[in-house]
């Protein structure tokens, strides 16, 4: 027997009328012939799902832990360091929200745009940080690469979106 007929044997639908098991390639139910309707799943990304969690955290862990940090960086690249903290705490929060959305599989238009502007924000604002802190010899991780590999991982993805 090969792969694929052993695979369809294991998976299995539950007749909605009778409880009957059927088997998943059968389009009625061999106990009481109601018609079956398979269970379609709506598309998850958790791949998507995933990184902007983890940029998102980031970000938010980095804004907490490193305020000192960001407000001395800030300054000799924006002259406030208000701009940085709002736009690394727009990119956690919106990103979060847009993971959780790419995991639970809730697509829609906004949610495109609202992962491109949170991969855009955090990769502007994670590489000025990180530029910064090679330039005054600080410690501040590469966390633009996150967001990089975050913005492959949505174009790969773009067409089941």
């Amino acid at each position: 027997m090969n792969a694929h007929k052993e695979d369809d044997m294991n998976e299995s639908i539950k007749c909605k009328k009778c409880g009957f098991e059927n088997p998943a390639n059968v389009k009625f139910c061999g106990n009481c012939g109601a018609k079956l309707s398979a269970i379609v799943e709506a598309n998850k990304f958790e791949g998507l799902a995933l990184l902007h969690i983890t940029g998102s955290a980031y970000l938010l862990i980095s804004l907490i832990s490193s305020y000192s940090l960001i407000s001395i960086f800030s300054n000799a690249l924006v002259g406030e360091r208000n701009t940085l903290m709002i736009l690394y705490l727009a990119s956690g929060l919106l990103g979060l929200y847009a993971g959780y959305e790419f995991y639970i599989g809730k697509i829609s238009k906004y949610l495109k745009f609202i992962s491109a502007l949170v991969i855009i924000i955090g990769l502007v604002s994670t590489s000025l940080l990180f530029w910064a802190g090679l330039v005054v010899m600080g410690v501040i991780g590469p966390a633009w690469i996150i967001f990089l590999i975050n913005a492959w991982m949505l174009w790969k993805e773009r067409k089941r979106l």
